[in-house]
């Protein structure tokens, strides 16, 4: 799917008041998370509420002795794994301390460990697809419209974007190909969300280019925000592959928008994800990075700066991705003055 960024995610809800009050200033929502789980949205609100970042809170364990990379932490509160080993439940223990919730309340979410290896990540762990996108009335609502279903039934094996950006350094087309494999019998479609982030009055043209026909398309003019259905030549039987091509053409936009960027938002993982740039070569941007985020778009790595070749090219590479946000952006040279076009595309 499809959705971009800078994407509008939720604000901060009420929770705890601070890491020192306790019990009393546990939010009713906090509370009962920590009641039923599941263990990543609990933690997930744990943090929200504690109004720690992910850097403060690694500080605070580490000087406890219990230390845990910011990417273990991500990883704990958007689901894609959790605290097992010995030295990681100990560090929960601290962390429990850390965010001012009760002595072995998150500890009790985590249930029996999950299984290794190819069955890790199982669908039925993911959000449903609604939910990256609660906080987007548009989007939610022009989900209900479509049918959804078939997400959970592919595999993400490889993903790779081709984004295309004009020599105002404004994002122009993006070429995407996908291989993917059926987990059950008659799966038949790929649905796709483009948020573009802006208010333009024509919205970006999706274009089928290999394996697939547009189906129902769904359109936000207001928010340049596409929802629609790929629809394969033919119905997929269970462990078939498919290689899929389309593109996305987005028209200009005004000087209406903070950041040039895009982004994926993947709810389940992929095996492969390589993005790549291709600028105007003449017009190579001032500054190139990579960014890897939580769900929420909460960035919890360090970026990594890119290097643009002579021809205007770079490239970005995720392995076994997701879920989560992996995103380029781009600084245009200074002297075109340029209108910033912030661009994110989801799934």
């Amino acid at each position: 799917m499809t959705g971009p960024k800078t994407e509008a995610r939720p604000a901060t809800r009420p929770a705890l008041r601070g890491t020192q009050q306790g019990v009393n200033a546990l939010s009713a929502e906090l509370s009962e998370l920590l009641r039923t789980g599941p263990f990543e949205a609990a933690l997930r609100t744990a943090i929200r509420a504690s109004r720690l970042s992910l850097e403060r809170i690694q500080h605070r364990l580490r000087t406890r002795g219990t230390p845990v990379s910011i990417t273990a932490l991500s990883y704990w509160q958007s689901g894609r794994r959790r605290p097992e080993r010995p030295d990681s439940l100990l560090a929960l223990q601290q962390l429990e301390q850390v965010l001012g919730v009760p002595e072995s309340s998150l500890s009790a979410l985590l249930g029996p460990p999950r299984p290794r290896g190819r069955t890790r990540q199982a669908p039925a762990e993911a959000p449903p697809l609604s939910a990256l996108w609660s906080e987007n009335e548009s989007a939610a609502e022009l989900l209900t419209k479509i049918d959804t279903s078939h997400d959970s039934k592919l595999a993400r094996l490889s993903h790779h974007d081709v984004v295309h950006v004009d020599q105002r350094g404004e994002l122009r087309k993006i070429r995407t190909r996908k291989l993917v494999r059926a987990e059950t019998n008659d799966v038949d479609r790929w649905v796709i969300m483009f948020d573009g982030a802006s208010s333009g009055e024509t919205p970006p043209i999706i274009r089928p280019i290999r394996s697939c026909r547009l189906g129902q398309v769904l359109t936000d003019h207001a928010r340049d925000l596409v929802v629609a259905e790929l629809l394969f030549d033919r119905a997929l039987a269970r462990g078939e592959t498919l290689l899929l091509e389309y593109e996305i053409i987005d028209p200009p936009t005004g000087p209406n928008e903070v950041e040039h960027s895009f982004c994926r938002l993947f709810r389940l993982p992929v095996r492969q994800y390589v993005v790549e740039l291709q600028f105007d070569p003449a017009h190579p941007p001032s500054r190139c990075e990579s960014y890897v985020g939580d769900s929420t778009t909460q960035e919890v790595e360090t970026p990594k700066p890119l290097t643009v070749d002579r021809f205007g090219r770079t490239h970005a590479v995720a392995l076994d991705f997701g879920m989560g946000v992996f995103g380029v952006r781009w600084q245009p040279e200074e002297h075109l003055g340029s209108s910033a076009s912030s661009r994110t595309t989801t799934r």
